[in-house]
C-alpha cells in the first residue's frame, strides 16, 4: 500500500486588530489582515490545513474566518470593501465580496481548549485551496463572531497561526 506523504510547508501566525468594545454575534470582529507568506510563490496555489487560535481575552464564542485574494491587483481589501466595522454586524455588499475575492472559510467551533483566562480553538484537515494574485504570495482573513463574545480588553488578544501546505 502506497502511503501518500503530505509537505506542510509553513506556519503563518498573525495578530489581528479586533474590537475591544462590546460585540455580538454576526458582527466584525477583525476586517482583513493580511497573510503574509501564506502562499510559497507568487501566484502559487496553497492548500489550508489547518487553524488554531489563542484567545487570550477568553471571549468564548466561535468564530468564522474569511479568506480573500485581495483587490484585482493583489494588494489588500480597502475602503468599503471591508465586512463592515468592527462590533457591528457585516455589512459587505456582493460587488464587493467580488471584488476582494472572497475565496473560502473557515468555521472555529468552541469545543474544547478551555484555559479558564483563555481559550484555544483549532481545526484540522480542513483541505481549502486559494490562490493569490499572480504578484503576490499573500492572502487576506477577516473574522466574524458567530456568538456573543465577551468584551475584549486588548486589541491584539488573538493570535491566529494557519498551517498552508503545497
Amino acid at each position: 500500500m502506497s502511503e501518500i506523504k503530505r509537505n506542510l510547508r509553513r506556519v503563518v501566525k498573525i495578530t489581528p486588530t479586533i474590537a475591544t468594545d462590546d460585540n455580538d454575534d454576526n458582527h466584525v470582529a477583525f476586517n482583513w489582515t493580511e497573510i503574509p507568506n501564506a502562499c510559497s510563490e507568487k501566484g502559487v496555489a496553497t492548500m489550508l490545513q489547518s487553524v488554531a487560535i489563542l484567545d487570550a481575552d477568553d471571549s468564548g464564542a466561535p468564530l468564522e474566518l474569511i479568506f480573500a485574494v485581495g483587490q484585482t491587483d493583489g494588494s489588500a481589501p480597502s475602503g468599503a470593501q471591508k465586512l463592515g466595522h468592527s462590533s457591528a454586524s457585516v455589512d459587505i455588499t456582493a460587488a464587493e465580496a467580488q471584488a476582494v475575492q472572497i475565496c473560502g472559510n473557515v468555521q472555529m467551533t468552541l469545543t474544547e481548549g478551555d484555559l479558564n483566562t483563555a481559550q484555544v480553538i483549532t481545526t484540522t484537515n480542513i483541505g481549502l485551496v486559494m490562490q493569490p494574485h499572480v504578484t503576490s504570495d499573500s492572502l487576506y482573513v477577516a473574522g466574524v463572531w458567530r456568538g456573543d463574545p465577551s468584551t475584549t480588553a486588548a486589541a491584539d488578544s488573538l493570535d491566529i497561526y494557519l498551517g498552508f501546505e503545497d
